[in-house]
């Protein structure tokens, strides 16, 4: 097994015991659906939807109706387990949060292309800004604005 293998095995031992807890304390049940979807949204590296979930359940042979994923994916958001972006896309975006690391994003209002943004001051301000009589759980900072492409196509369409 490689490192990341590894890691990857210990963190969803430890979300699947944090959904646990959050699933006792709420008086909800433990079902295998929930965990299997669980497992495979922490398997996911980055960004995702609901129709991308029920694809990769459907790789794994574990169907799962897309109204037992949308219930799951509330409680997910519930237990703070998974981000769900207020993109302004059709789709519901979804990240789970494996770390207490600031996520950052660009998005493009015009083609709504979404980019993660790896900047070490962006990351810095988002994590040292500290809320009074608040405590954070997660950080995330979204820019808007238009992206080149984009730029390119509006600066032809304007000559």
């Amino acid at each position: 097994m490689t490192e990341r293998t590894s890691s990857t095995h210990s963190l969803q031992a430890v979300v699947a015991k944090r959904f646990k807890t959050f699933l006792a304390a709420n008086g909800l049940r433990q079902t295998p659906e929930r965990y299997a979807l669980l497992k495979a949204i922490y398997d996911i590296d980055g960004l995702f939807t609901i129709e991308e979930l029920s694809e990769q359940m459907d790789i794994r042979r574990f169907p799962v109706s897309t109204a037992t994923i949308y219930s799951a994916m509330q409680l997910f958001v519930q237990a703070n387990l998974v981000i769900r972006h207020p993109f302004s896309t059709t789709a519901a975006v979804y990240e789970r949060i494996s770390d207490d690391r600031p996520r950052c994003y660009q998005i493009c209002s015009n083609c709504h292309h979404i980019t993660r943004i790896k900047s070490k001051e962006l990351a810095k301000g988002v994590t040292t800004f500290r809320p009074r009589r608040f405590t954070p759980t997660h950080r995330v900072a979204y820019i808007y604005g238009v992206c080149p492409k984009c730029e390119k196509q509006q600066a032809k369409a304007a000559v």
